[in-house]
Order: structure tokens, then C-alpha cells, then sequence
């Protein structure tokens, strides 16, 4: 059976529930989300999401459906035609690795970085970076060339930072999860208060 994919992104000041009415649209159209990413920033909601549609709606109906049923938040929404699940994108060679960057906030940090990578032929597939005041952060993974050697990387990102502050640390995504895979956490009964402490229930 032949199926439809599209790109979705969708971008609003943050309130409660846009992640409701946007997957409820999609939902109501027939449609299955096969990948989700989502994240506020600045007090902006975005959302990106692949789906997978067993028909074809057009882009116009499938971005209006989406407007309308998220009216209340005013959606900027914006829809692509993907590749179907018949012609997938190959798959990006080499490791993933956990790239990490931190120190000092400069303009022109994300630029130098990234250029350091795309000489070597790194990957990007996903980057969180901030600035706290005069503090930059930036975490990444990616996906490195076979010959290409995780120090290499590092002293070219520490060459680049010498000078502005910027410390890089390049680990090999098994090593990352191992050592930050988190615990499963259960939520037990609700805790109820006796003379303003905390009770357990046992």
C-alpha cells in the first residue's frame, strides 16, 4: 500500500496544549506520527514531526486542518512533502558520537564550531546550544566519518576555542548512554501533608 510522508513543523508563543490540538489534528486525518521533536525556547514553542499518511491530503488542507484545530494558540505551520518509507534516506555513516562545548559566550561560537566539523565531513543530526549570560553551552550529537578519529575532532573544536574559552569533549554515544542512561522512576500515591511535612505512604 502506497503511503504519503511529510515534514510538519508548527511554531507559537508557549501555552498549554499545542502539542494536544496539533497531534489531534494529525490523528484526525489518518495520520502516524513516526518521528517527534519539540522545544521551547525563548518562550516559543516549535514542534517538528515526520508523519505518515496512508493517502495523500494535500498540503494546503493538511496545514489548514492543523491551523484550525489549534486556533486558540495562532499556528505558524509549515508542511513538506518527505520521502516515503520506499525511498528512504540513507543512513548517515560512521558512529554517533556526544559532542560537548562549554565556556565562554562569543558571537560567532555555534559559526566556528560547526565549520570545524563540516571540514572533517561531521554529521550534525541534532544540536541544543544556549547562552546564559556570558555562559555558552552546546550539546550535540553527530555522526563521525569511519577514518575520522574522535581526538582529531576535538583538537580541531579546542584550536578553535583557544583563546575564547571554550573547552570540547568528543564521546562515543555506547559511553554516553552507559554512563547517563537514567533509572525507570515510579510514581507511587500522591503525598498528602500533615502540619506543613511531607508524608510518605508506606
Amino acid at each position: 500500500m502506497s503511503t504519503s510522508n511529510y515534514i510538519i513543523t508548527v511554531t507559537a508563543a508557549d501555552r498549554v496544549g499545542i502539542v494536544h490540538a496539533v497531534t489531534g489534528a494529525i490523528r484526525d486525518l489518518g495520520g502516524n506520527i513516526l518521528e517527534l521533536s519539540q522545544t521551547v525556547m525563548r518562550g516559543f514553542f516549535t514542534i517538528i514531526v515526520a508523519v505518515e499518511f496512508p493517502s495523500e491530503p494535500a498540503q494546503s488542507v493538511l496545514a489548514e486542518t492543523i491551523r484550525e484545530r489549534g486556533r486558540a494558540f495562532d499556528l505558524t505551520v509549515a508542511v513538506i512533502p518527505a520521502r516515503s518509507a520506499e525511498s528512504p534516506i540513507p543512513a548517515a555513516t560512521g558512529d554517533r558520537f556526544i559532542l560537548t562545548v562549554l565556556g565562554a559566550d562569543h558571537v560567532g561560537n555555534i559559526h566556528g564550531i560547526s565549520g570545524c566539523l563540516a571540514a572533517r565531513g561531521v554529521n550534525i543530526v541534532d544540536l541544543h546550544a544556549r547562552a546564559d549570560g556570558s555562559r555558552f553551552s552546546l550539546v550535540m550529537e553527530a555522526f563521525l566519518p569511519p577514518e575520522l578519529s574522535p581526538l582529531t575532532v576535538r583538537e580541531d573544536l579546542e584550536r578553535f576555542g583557544k583563546g575564547l574559552g571554550l573547552e570540547a569533549f568528543v564521546q562515543h554515544e555506547n559511553i554516553f548512554l552507559a554512563t547517563t542512561e537514567p533509572s525507570p522512576v515510579r510514581v507511587g500515591p500522591a503525598l498528602h501533608t500533615r502540619g506543613g511535612d511531607a508524608v510518605v505512604p508506606h
